[in-house]
């Protein structure tokens, strides 16, 4: 059964960062954790994973060193992709 909310915010159960859930009507589920870069460089980045929303077991790593840009239109992708 898909989820009726279309997002979720919370923080990342690993890292304590923020985290935005995306679930979509084609049957997947996105997520997003917001981070600052490395030691050399504090510049906000992202990382991205998706799963079919009844199998959180099997995930797609996306770009985990993402832009702002890069992100969404990555989670943009998931959110075109075929019901399942």
């Amino acid at each position: 059964m898909f989820m009726t909310t279309g997002f979720e915010t919370g923080l990342c159960r690993d890292t304590g960062a923020p985290c935005v859930l995306f679930h979509f009507a084609n049957g997947w589920t996105g997520s997003l954790v917001m981070r600052m870069g490395g030691r050399t460089t504090r510049t906000p980045m992202a990382s991205v994973v998706a799963w079919l929303t009844d199998h959180p077991d099997r995930k797609v790593v996306g770009p985990t060193q993402a832009s702002a840009d890069c992100a969404i239109a990555w989670l943009d992708d998931v959110r075109m992709r075929e019901v399942v």
